[in-house]
This record gives C-alpha cells, structure tokens and sequence, in this order.
C-alpha cells in the first residue's frame, strides 16, 4: 500500500511540474515575449521589408528608411548599402511576395507562432494544404 501512495505521489508531482513549465511557456510566448518584440515597424522610420540568407553569416536585407527602399549586405566583415531601389517598383514587388506568400498586408513575417501552430495542427488533422 506504501509503495503504491509514494508512486501515486510522484505521478501527481510529475503531472504539477508539466503544469507550471506548460504555463510558464504560455506566459513567455503569449506575455513576454510580445511584449519584447512588439510591432516596432509600425513606429519606426526603418522597416526590414524581406530578407534572404546566403550563408551562414551573410545575409541581403530589402529595407524602407523613410521611404527610400535599400538592398544592403550584412556579413561579419560589416554592412554595405549594394543599391537603392525604385520606391514604386519595389513596393508592387513586395505586394506580390505578400500575395504569393499568402499573407495580409502588413504581416511581414506569417503571423504569431500560435497562427502557425494552430495550421501544422490543422495539417495534422487533414485539414488543408
């Protein structure tokens, strides 16, 4: 009977301790960490319109400064301006990334990770795509 109340015991403890780490991961994702990152692009005057990895630490960046549109570089050896890009074009340009992609204007990156959560979800469960 012992045996069986300390195993029982462990199993409740075990149980509290999945709890608090799933509520404290709710907290960080859902409180934290919006909190943190927060949707700077709409208050800024800089904004990272897309971004594409070459290697592993060299990137290009499409940005908006005050609307001027900018290719630069970024590597460990620095950034570099490679051109300015003609506001009109790029701008049609990054609408039909966002229709390709699926996205509402003015989602830069697909949503929250709950979004995508909720989809691979919905995959998993025959739901679409």
């Amino acid at each position: 009977m012992g045996s069986s109340l300390s195993f029982l015991w462990m199993l409740i403890q075990t149980i509290l301790a999945l709890l608090l780490v799933c509520g404290l991961a709710y907290l960080i994702f859902r409180v934290l960490l919006p909190r943190l990152t927060g949707n700077f692009s709409t208050n800024n005057m800089v904004r990272v319109v897309d971004r594409v990895g070459l290697e592993a630490r060299k990137n290009l960046y499409v940005i908006e400064v005050t609307g001027r549109w900018l290719l630069i570089s970024v590597s460990e050896n620095g950034t570099q301006l490679i051109s300015e890009l003609d506001a009109a074009t790029a701008a049609r340009a990054e609408q039909e990334i966002l229709k390709n992609r699926g996205l509402p204007p003015g989602v830069p990156f697909g949503g929250s990770f709950a979004d995508k959560l909720n989809e691979v979800i919905g995959r998993g469960k025959g739901g679409k795509r």
